[in-house]
């Protein structure tokens, strides 16, 4: 095979792109095989050369198939071919079209083998990300193909390695070396074939590949936040890398999802939601920021987002088209929020007042909240999280909570807006009147006496007005009003007694 392989691949040439190629296997039977003494042409013998790599790959043995294999790198290597990136696509291309499709995941197992060999060279890396863009098309072609499986998983488990590596290398360089474009080409390429190759999954693969993903991501030590070095810093950046991956691979899974009775139980495993979940109240701004923009990814099937990301009071919640979200009852998602509630809310009550939080934060927890209330379409959940907004205005209003004084001016504006924002929407949307009279009067307050604690002055950072005076209590949220306007509406007023966020 050493020798024969690298001959057949020396007479292949990539198809011109206005000839359709033949993708069928052809297998030559000896009978049908015909000797001539013609001169081949060069087009002969390319046609010739092909129509035997694949009638090679279509018998061999899974266990044969590294002695096929091997030769063909050998050869790609010898020659510099990879960096004529189309040959080498063609080469595998065919080969993944020939082998048996249940063996396809031999080959990518073999193309990682040579990668992580090439991880190791400094000075070809050029080299690195040429075998990689190889890697992905024969990833497309396993998930379009094959059944995947445990086996292609580790596959990408060993492509983020390979990235993270990469992350390392390029941290380690001086900033003026001309290898750093070459390890963001990889890094890039890397990225796209995960994302490019969750695209051929189903839900709950994506999931795994998610999953993956998230584990492989570094832990920050919080304990430790203001002892960063270089390499903490190093850790940093590649976990915002990895979890920029994950919110790619997010966005396509809410893509393809257009069914609004796919369950979250059975496609969103708690493996994947505790660290999300864990991650929403971390002390980086930045990580903080993707994992809210994940969960609304993953939460928001039938595509809300953009319509409510904007923290507003509008006079006529119709021009939302929100209305239909009120009509059906999502019951599939209605035990996998009942179970992670109250781990859900703790979180975001720890979130929502970190001090470091920026406009943008709060735009997209105004988001969450609104999809999780519209999803699950829940009385239950909607009380909780109407609890959980007089349990935050408490804690902005009292000085007992030596924890939440650190919060500054500007954010505890943006925080009551945000409140306000979502009990004019809700109320209204649910048509609680009693509820929707008080929020009302007190926007009509602040209107008056605080406007720098409605949208949009709270979230303008030119906002001037000074609100160490005491609020006036007009300008607050009864909770005994709201819980007699929903007991009156027939909601359980008993979920007021639980306690949302336990201290320490």
């Amino acid at each position: 095979m050493n020798q024969i392989i690298p001959s057949i691949i020396f007479n292949m040439k990539v198809p011109n792109q206005n000839r359709t190629q033949d993708l069928s296997i052809t297998t030559v039977s000896p009978e049908h095989v015909i000797i001539t003494t013609e001169i081949l042409t060069e087009n002969d013998l390319n046609i010739l050369a092909n129509t035997i790599l694949k009638d090679l790959f279509c018998r061999v043995h899974v266990n044969d198939i590294p002695t096929c294999i091997k030769p063909v790198l050998n050869h790609l290597d010898l020659h510099e071919l990879w960096t004529v990136v189309d040959f080498p696509k063609y080469i595998f291309s065919e080969i993944m079209n020939s082998v048996n499709h249940y063996n396809s995941y031999k080959i990518i197992d073999l193309l990682l083998d040579h990668l992580e060999v090439y991880s190791e060279k400094k000075d070809i890396l050029r080299m690195k990300t040429c075998i990689m863009q190889v890697i992905h098309v024969c990833l497309i072609f396993a998930a379009t193909n094959t059944g995947v499986g445990s086996t292609i998983f580790t596959g990408i488990t060993r492509l983020i390695k390979c990235l993270e590596k990469s992350f390392h290398n390029e941290s380690r360089r001086s900033k003026a070396s001309v290898y750093i474009q070459d390890e963001q080409q990889f890094q890039g390429a890397v990225i796209d074939g995960i994302r490019e190759f969750t695209e051929k999954l189903k839900d709950y693969q994506i999931m795994e590949v998610m999953h993956i993903i998230i584990i492989t991501s570094p832990i920050l030590n919080q304990n430790n936040e203001n002892k960063k070095n270089h390499l903490s810093d190093v850790n940093l950046k590649f976990q915002l890398l990895l979890l920029k991956t994950m919110q790619k691979v997010a966005t396509t899974y809410q893509t393809k999802r257009n069914d609004g009775t796919t369950s979250t139980q059975t496609t969103f495993p708690h493996q994947l939601f505790d660290p999300l979940i864990e991650l929403m109240s971390t002390s980086v701004v930045e990580i903080r920021l993707i994992i809210l923009e994940i969960l609304i990814l993953l939460i928001d099937k039938r595509h809300y987002a953009d319509k409510i990301r904007k923290i507003r009071i509008p006079k006529d919640i119709s021009q939302l088209n929100l209305s239909a979200a009120t009509k059906t009852s999502h019951l599939v998602d209605m035990p996998f929020m009942k179970k992670y509630r109250e781990r859900f809310l703790h979180q975001l009550y720890n979130c929502i007042l970190m001090n470091n939080n920026t406009k943008d934060i709060f735009y997209t927890i105004y988001c969450l909240m609104n999809i999780v209330t519209l999803e699950v379409n829940d009385q239950d959940i909607l009380v909780d999280i109407i609890h959980f907004c007089f349990e935050i205005q408490s804690a902005l209003s009292t000085t007992i909570n030596e924890d939440y004084k650190k919060v500054s001016k500007i954010n505890c504006n943006c925080i009551h807006a945000l409140i306000a924002a979502y009990f004019n929407l809700m109320s209204r949307l649910y048509g609680i009147e009693a509820f929707s009279a008080h929020v009302d009067e007190v926007i009509q307050s602040r209107e008056l006496s605080a406007p720098h604690l409605l949208p949009p002055n709270a979230f303008q950072s030119t906002t001037k007005e000074n609100s160490s005076k005491s609020l006036s209590m007009e300008c607050l949220f009864s909770e005994k009003i709201v819980i007699d306007a929903l007991k009156l509406s027939h909601y359980d007023i008993s979920r007021f007694e639980r306690i949302i966020h336990k201290s320490g």
